[in-house]
């Protein structure tokens, strides 16, 4: 028991770095993300590449079985050795997240180290959202048999994540490639989720049961969160950007409609007659597009979602991202921002 009791007693020096790390995100840069992490992610990715599936998930999915196993058979009155192994393994589970990934969450913002400003105004917004449903319309027009139809990618799974791979590393070095489906996407869409990077493992877990244009940028996005790109909207930005730049139209095209979503949202609470006028000027197939990614989350929609949205809610708020899952519209003020876009 005296392991328990050591790994127990480790939570004081944990939360002790956890603040330091808060208060330090300098720190955080040059002794985590550009040391420990930058050596210690491509070795962990490394070791679960190679697997045709998911360990992350399976790790899950074997957890969770324990616990409810444990659970069932569970005995009153508890005795203090149990609780100190639970303690225990929670100690070493935080431990191990923080080491592998979670420090990231506390690093200099992106909007920081490339100096871009994250307010602007609604005229901006207007002006850029304009900008993007005009390329979005012509990539469409490009791309599809018929303007009047949404966009058919006629990709698999598979080659979406070697395009996903080569578009991140046309704009950042990305040392091991470790994308996979998620053993989990039935379950992850009805939680309203369309990937999540296994913080134990650095696998970049994609719900592949969701539309394919959203399959592109969603595997880029979650490959961003692998290149130390924690927080949602940086992660956003970067999956954007690279997307834009991508050598491939069908990639260029997610990108931009990724974008213009997160725009019209904006511009939508900010002037609801403004947004109407704007996604007059769609074309019929771009309008389609959006109602076919909202009919598949529609199909998954149930009673929990809120649930599983508010505990995400939480546990970004507890990472330091104080706009929780609202933060992932934070997008917008770096794209409309960023030199590259004015």
């Amino acid at each position: 028991m005296r392991i328990y009791r050591i790994l127990v007693l480790s939570l004081i020096p944990q939360w002790f770095l956890l603040q330091w790390a808060r208060q330090s995100p300098e720190k955080v840069d040059l002794f985590y993300a550009m040391g420990i992490y930058k050596f210690l992610s491509p070795f962990t990715m490394t070791l679960s590449s190679w697997i045709p599936f998911s360990v992350g998930d399976l790790l899950y999915i074997i957890v969770v079985l324990y616990l409810l196993w444990k659970l069932i058979s569970l005995r009153f009155p508890i005795r203090w050795s149990s609780t100190l192994k639970v303690l225990g393994l929670m100690a070493l589970f935080i431990f191990i997240f923080h080491v592998q990934w979670g420090y990231n969450y506390h690093k200099t913002p992106i909007a920081v180290t490339l100096n871009i400003k994250t307010d602007y105004s609604t005229s901006d917004l207007v002006g850029y959202t304009h900008k993007l449903i005009e390329e979005t319309n012509t990539l469409h027009s490009n791309l599809s048999e018929s303007d009047s139809t949404a966009l058919v990618v006629p990709y698999s799974k598979d080659e979406i994540f070697d395009i996903a791979v080569h578009t991140i590393r046309k704009t950042h070095p990305y040392p091991v490639a470790s994308i996979k489906g998620s053993l989990l996407s039935f379950p992850l869409s009805y939680m309203g989720y369309g990937g999540y990077l296994n913080p134990f493992t650095l696998e970049a877990q994609v719900n592949t049961l969701q539309p394919k244009v959203r399959l592109l940028t969603t595997s880029v996005h979650e490959i961003a969160h692998q290149l130390g790109y924690a927080a949602e909207e940086e992660a956003n930005y970067i999956a954007i950007q690279a997307a834009l730049q991508s050598e491939y139209p069908y990639m260029q095209y997610a990108g931009h409609f990724l974008a213009l979503q997160y725009c019209l949202s904006e511009v939508r609470k900010r002037d609801a007659k403004q947004y109407k006028a704007m996604v007059a000027t769609l074309q019929q197939g771009v309008m389609d597009q959006f109602q076919e990614i909202a009919a598949f989350w529609a199909s998954y929609q149930n009673p929990f979602e809120p649930l599983f949205k508010k505990s995400y809610d939480s546990y970004l708020k507890a990472n330091n991202q104080t706009a929780g899952i609202k933060s992932y519209n934070l997008v917008v003020g770096l794209l409309l921002n960023e030199t590259p876009n004015k």
